[in-house]
């Protein structure tokens, strides 16, 4: 027994029954047999994969239905072993969740009617993935960021695993951020902003505003866009967010009143956002930098005052709460 599966071992409940324990180490030995001989993009055998993933899986509290599931999600599609005889080893629960799994990598569009068990298996099979993400070309890690942020880490939230959704978005952000030649600012700093709304609402409204962004003439025009978007998000947020009557979205609304009362508050956050987006759009191009930093304070001075407006802010609100 190698020390990884003593590792996935310790990790289980200690009053699991000996023969789900078993069963547990079964399912390691019947995929590490399967996988003998091949490897990942790091060099290493290809098992290290699976054991990981159940290992996440067993971090997570999941049951030993789904660390069985984990270990063995790959035979199916990556080795010769078929799916009956899969079901002959370890049982039609076990074999029902691989063969799921297997269906839902050829088409994501069952994502809205799978098990929620299988759901959880391709959210931790990617994290893995992004964990291990830099040993892939740049092309393959930028699609596989892209649509992490767009779809794997909004289902994360859905099934409440957020602490793994809030995981998936950090490495997509880093590794977005640090590959060369990686998309301009504009994109960035919109996949950003939308972590602000709510996760169900954040890839339809991304996907939206990147189209838009595309069809943009000029680089100024682009910088406008994405600045007005990104001043009105807090504002949209509110509003996705705020069923009829809710009580917490009025005290956030509230909040935003409270920072636009005066202009420390409003504009500190917003000098540090200008500061990041001349320097994120200096990397590739000063002559983008230039126009933001030309284009953007007058744009979000007409939003901040559009804004303080709608919300029946006006200079003596700022002057009282000066002298308070």
């Amino acid at each position: 027994m190698t020390a990884t599966l003593e590792t996935l071992l310790a990790q289980l409940p200690a009053d699991l029954p000996v023969t789900d324990r078993d069963r547990i180490r079964r399912a390691y030995e019947f995929a590490a047999r399967h996988h003998a001989g091949q490897h990942r993009k790091s060099g290493d055998p290809y098992i290290t994969h699976p054991l990981a993933v159940a290992q996440i899986a067993a971090g997570s509290g999941l049951d030993d239905v789904v660390i069985c599931a984990a270990l063995l999600h790959d035979v199916i599609e990556d080795t010769g072993c078929d799916a009956v005889r899969l079901r002959e080893r370890f049982g039609d629960e076990i074999a029902t969740l691989v063969e799921s799994m297997v269906a839902l990598d050829r088409d994501e569009a069952g994502i809205a009617t799978a098990d929620h068990r299988v759901l959880t298996l391709k959210v931790l099979d990617r994290l893995h993935n992004m964990r291990t993400l830099q040993y892939l070309d740049e092309d393959k890690q930028r699609l596989k960021s892209r649509h992490t942020l767009e779809a794997m880490a909004p289902l994360a939230w859905r099934l409440g695993l957020r602490d793994v959704s809030d995981e998936l978005t950090s490495i997509a952000l880093n590794r977005l951020a640090a590959l060369p030649e990686t998309a301009p600012a504009g994109p960035r700093a919109l996949a950003l902003g939308a972590l602000l709304l709510p996760p169900a609402a954040r890839s339809r409204y991304l996907d939206e505003w990147l189209g838009e962004l595309d069809v943009l003439p000029s680089r100024s025009a682009r910088a406008r866009f994405t600045l007005r978007l990104i001043l009105g998000m807090p504002a949209l947020s509110l509003t996705l967010r705020r069923p009829v009557h809710d009580t917490l979205a009025h005290r956030l609304l509230a909040g935003l009143h409270w920072i636009l009362r005066t202009d420390l508050r409003t504009w500190t956050p917003l000098v540090l956002l200008v500061g990041w987006v001349v320097v994120e759009s200096a990397r590739t191009s000063l002559v983008d930098a230039a126009i933001t930093l030309i284009t953007v304070p007058p744009i979000l001075h007409a939003g901040v005052t559009c804004l303080r407006a709608k919300l029946g802010i006006d200079e003596s609100d700022e002057t009282s709460s000066r002298q308070d």
